[in-house]
């Protein structure tokens, strides 16, 4: 069963662009993956100009992407911020939401949680 999650960047200007993806959303697959390896602004506007992916890798190449891999429409969801971001990303059925800040910080929220915690803090603590 898939565990689907949204990623998603905070623009300069505060708005917010993110894609959806299907398969291993949760902290310890994806979260640790966009923590370790989608750290800087470069990696996730790479990332998040794929559009919607199938499974999210280690690397741009290894990540499967409905667009680039299977020719579907390039999918991305805008967001007037982050606070919407959060409010309203879950509407699309994912479980998690992840939000790489224009501070450099990966931010992430799980559906039924009220708080929006600090991706490190979170791998840290839960010893992923």
């Amino acid at each position: 069963m898939a565990t689907r999650s949204r990623i998603a960047i905070e623009n300069q200007d505060g708005s917010v662009t993110s894609i959806y993806c299907h398969w291993d959303g949760y902290i310890k697959s994806n979260g640790v993956i966009l923590n370790n390896n989608y750290n800087t602004t470069d990696k996730v506007n790479e990332l998040i100009a794929l559009g919607s992916l199938s499974s999210l890798y280690e690397t741009i190449d290894r990540t499967i992407s409905y667009h680039r891999n299977s020719g579907e429409d390039l999918v991305q969801t805008k967001y007037n911020n982050v606070e919407e971001l959060f409010e309203d990303g879950f509407s699309s059925g994912v479980e998690y939401v992840y939000c790489f800040t224009k501070d450099g910080i990966w931010l992430v929220n799980a559906l039924g949680s009220v708080n929006v915690d600090v991706l490190s803090e979170v791998i840290e603590e839960e010893g992923y």
